[in-house]
């Protein structure tokens, strides 16, 4: 767990800066992102130099539905503003209370909320 000094540094870090302009972008083409997760080695200390960013993509609007294309478009908007970017749709209501999903389990547990409207600087 980061202490408030280490979280504040942190918040400042370009990884944190690349997953709200991901999310930023996300909303530009309509997806309507209440926040996402980081997860995996960039959430633990300390990643490789080529890490992927596992990132929870949460929106009320997967707890309904998630199709292939809305996957299709998490991946295209990745690929445009970062391509180490891993993104997985998960709905608000799944998120919470999902218990049969390693990876939002892991999330759970080890996550750091990013929320698109809070400036990194």
């Amino acid at each position: 767990m980061r202490k408030a000094g280490e979280l504040f540094q942190w918040l400042k870090n370009p990884i944190v800066a690349s997953v709200k302009r991901y999310l930023k972008e996300l909303a530009k083409v309509g997806v309507p992102v209440r926040f996402g997760v980081l997860f995996g080695s960039h959430a633990r200390d300390p990643p490789r130099e080529w890490s992927d960013m596992d990132l929870l993509v949460v929106s009320s609007s997967y707890d309904t539905s998630c199709t292939r294309e809305d996957v299709n478009l998490l991946w295209r908007v990745a690929a445009r503003t970062d391509n180490r970017m891993e993104p997985v749709p998960v709905g608000l209501d799944r998120r919470e209370t999902d218990d049969g999903s390693t990876i939002v389990e892991m999330a759970r547990r080890e996550g750091i909320r990013i929320d698109a409207s809070i400036s990194p600087d």
